[in-house]
């Protein structure tokens, strides 16, 4: 296997937006209003645009943290990781490790980890050595090297996690640059045999260089689809605006989210889930739909159930792109009345069942009755079809 060749080359990022609104208080976030605004309820400041519509939840489990001075193991690839985890939540725990995007350290995705933790999962947050000069693939390494940690930790004496992780479910994120290293990830696990099911990229960046195939770019940066060979599931959430909003400069054409998506082999189970007017804020919180699908696929691929699975194929109100090549089996459960098609006369006929107190199952939104939101959630899959 042809290991790439990626670096990250800094003059590429003259135009990027260096500093992130979530880093300033209020007095700086309402001097650049332009780009941020103030939440007087959390007290953070937010870039305009960005996190999707709701309130962050927590889950229904309390959640403790290990650090490295508790015992975490140090690791030369990544810096300051911390490792959230929930408290009587169902076992084996599963977990998913994060990295924050370019500027950031493993504080930068604390919100994730404690999202995560509180749903019953394991969620490490992994800082790069640099913040700065640390390239795509450096962050993947750190990814990959993140779990080893957990295992190690179900293994130390003295861990609170000691023999409750299951070692063989691992699911790798991160925002911007970091959602970009662990599609990166993907290619070179193969190698680390890491037992990776699944990634998740939040607004995701990509840089990979290669001079011999990347003739047209001045510093041999470019995205095809042999330097995304690989099998592992991914959810790719980007926004429509990343490009036009000044995030993003016009250099980062061919390198977000939906060629992420694009470039990856059409046999290997994806989403892309774009969010309409959003900026490349827009997936950085685990706020409103963004929260959902997330959720919803860290269920679907760590614990296998499938009962999460056709809720991943409805499109979210707020997307202005939504494409996958998942396959739940299930499809054909929708045809009501045995046509051969799913279409608007199934539709009818559910919500004449609905109306009518018969007995159906059909709970997609998984909140343990058959109801209008079913039908709702349904009438938005059915034009999509």
């Amino acid at each position: 296997m042809r290991i790439l060749n990626i670096l990250y080359i800094l003059p590429f990022f003259l135009h990027f937006l260096w500093g992130e609104c979530s880093d300033l208080d209020y007095a700086d976030c309402i001097y650049w209003s332009q780009y941020c605004e103030w939440n007087a309820e959390s007290e953070e400041c937010f870039e305009t645009g960005g996190g999707g519509d709701g309130e962050f939840e927590y889950g229904p489990y309390n959640y403790e943290f290990i650090t490295e001075a508790d015992g975490l193991r140090n690791s030369p690839y990544y810096l300051d990781g911390l490792l959230y985890y929930p408290i009587d939540a169902d076992l084996p725990y599963r977990s998913i490790i994060l990295t924050p995007g370019l500027g950031g350290g493993s504080s930068a995705m604390s919100i994730w980890g404690e999202f995560f933790a509180s749903y019953g999962f394991i969620s490490m947050v992994i800082g790069p050595n640099d913040e700065i000069n640390d390239s795509h693939e450096q962050r993947a390494v750190g990814l990959l090297d993140a779990i080893q940690t957990i295992k190690d930790e179900n293994l130390r004496t003295g861990s609170p996690l000691n023999n409750l992780i299951d070692t063989t479910r691992f699911i790798v994120s991160g925002y911007s640059m970091g959602g970009g290293a662990s599609q990166i990830a993907l290619t070179l696990e193969s190698v680390q045999n890491n037992s990776i099911s699944g990634a998740i990229a939040l607004n995701p960046t990509i840089l990979i260089e290669d001079c011999d195939i990347c003739t047209e770019n001045e510093y041999c940066i470019c995205l095809v689809p042999e330097f995304l060979e690989h099998e592992t599931p991914i959810l790719v959430i980007a926004g429509e605006n990343e490009l036009d909003e000044g995030d993003l400069s016009s250099d980062y054409s061919g390198l977000i989210g939906p060629d992420i998506y694009l470039n990856t082999p059409e046999t290997t189970t994806k989403i892309l889930y774009e969010i309409e007017n959003g900026s490349h804020s827009s997936a950085e919180y685990p706020i409103g739909y963004v929260s959902n699908i997330t959720l919803d696929w860290v269920r679907y691929i760590l614990t296998g159930n499938d009962s999460f699975c056709d809720s991943l194929l409805i499109p979210p109100p707020d997307a202005s792109q939504f494409i996958s090549t998942l396959q739940c089996g299930q499809i054909f459960n929708y045809d009501f009345n045995e046509d051969g098609h799913v279409d608007n006369t199934d539709l009818i006929l559910l919500v004449v069942s609905v109306l009518n107190s018969s007995e159906i199952e059909f709970d997609i939104n998984q909140d343990q009755i058959t109801n209008i939101f079913d039908i709702l959630i349904f009438s938005m899959f059915i034009e999509n079809i």
